[in-house]
């Protein structure tokens, strides 16, 4: 059984990967708190219509006045990339806009926001196994 194909397991996996990625961004930030000119980036956490677009869900249209799609999956999409934000504390001499410890405190909050994610996704498993073991016997 794939566990991707539940929409929790799906759910869990596109945050994670968006966690990843935000890990990394985050990380290069910190490698660039002495480059000069350098400004800190940061990445767009995606919206709950944005996960639910790369989830496999069908809308049943019974009436022709339903909508056969999602409204996020109407709207033109959105880029999804790295931004870098305005910078909120002034930047040093050297034009560098990366405070270190705001930094550290975001990979902080991702890396416990990626631990909820496994326990989530750990919790999800464990239920299907149980349950799966009680059909089978």
């Amino acid at each position: 059984m794939d566990l991707n194909n539940l929409s929790v397991f799906n759910m869990a996996n596109v945050n994670m990967k968006y966690l990843t990625e935000r890990q990394k961004v985050l990380a290069s930030n910190v490698a660039n708190a002495n480059t000069p000119g350098y400004l800190a980036k940061d990445i767009e956490k995606p919206s709950f219509s944005q996960f639910m677009e790369k989830i496999p869900l069908r809308l049943n249209v019974t009436n022709e006045k339903h909508f056969a799609l999602l409204p996020s999956q109407m709207a033109a999409e959105k880029s999804n990339g790295v931004y870098t934000p305005k910078p909120t504390a002034a930047l040093t001499i050297d034009g560098n806009g990366v405070i270190l410890e705001d930094q550290l405190n975001e990979v902080s909050k991702t890396k416990s926001e990626y631990n909820r994610m496994l326990t989530i996704y750990g919790k999800y498993k464990d239920l299907l196994s149980v349950a799966n073991t009680k059909i089978n016997a």
